[in-house]
């Protein structure tokens, strides 16, 4: 089973890497265009820390499972994965598509969708209740020569997250992986 951990965890590392790492940033020091995923997973980083929220979290590998209760994470490597995918870049601001949907005067949800079909991040839905956020949700692909990875993410802030993906690499045959979450209160 830690052999097929290891396997995973060096497939989402690689994954959510980016050259030096989370950093920390306001809007003030980058430009916004889009929903700011970034800023808004380094605040949930930084509450999750200082809560000192503890978790149930399931690993899944292909067949093989393994559950850790009332575990302890380091939230900053836990959702870096979301951080890097976030879209406001100046060369993406004409690549995604938005659409806001708002009832009576307020924001319900608001959803991106790549233009280009070569961008790692080709989806990010926001669900709002109560003029919070009530769910993110992104869909990540990145396709080459040797493999194909399709990344789905899930958080539910005070509640929890998920990632699950699917890499299929033309040599080896495909692989199957997830994570999912539970805050603990």
């Amino acid at each position: 089973m830690q052999k097929y951990l290891l396997g995973f965890f060096t497939l989402l590392a690689l994954w959510s890497c980016t050259p030096g790492g989370i950093t920390e940033s306001t809007s003030a020091e980058r430009d916004i265009y889009f929903f700011d995923i970034a800023g808004f997973f380094d605040a949930q980083i930084k509450q999750l820390k200082a809560d000192q929220l503890k978790a149930n979290k399931t690993v899944k590998y292909n067949a093989k499972r393994d559950v850790l209760q009332n575990q302890s994470l380091d939230y900053e490597k836990e959702l870096a994965v979301f951080v890097h995918s976030d879209i406001n870049k100046l060369s993406w601001r004409e690549k995604y598509q938005a659409d806001t949907l708002s009832t009576a005067g307020k924001i319900q949800s608001i959803t991106y969708k790549a233009l280009d079909d070569q961008l790692k991040t080709q989806k990010i839905a926001i669900t709002f209740a109560n003029n919070q956020i009530e769910r993110i949700a992104i869909q990540n692909h990145l396709k080459s020569i040797m493999a194909s990875t399709w990344q789905e993410l899930e958080y539910r802030p005070r509640k929890g997250y998920q990632v699950h993906g699917k890499q299929t690499m033309r040599l080896s045959g495909e692989d199957e992986m997830g994570i999912e979450v539970e805050f603990v209160q």
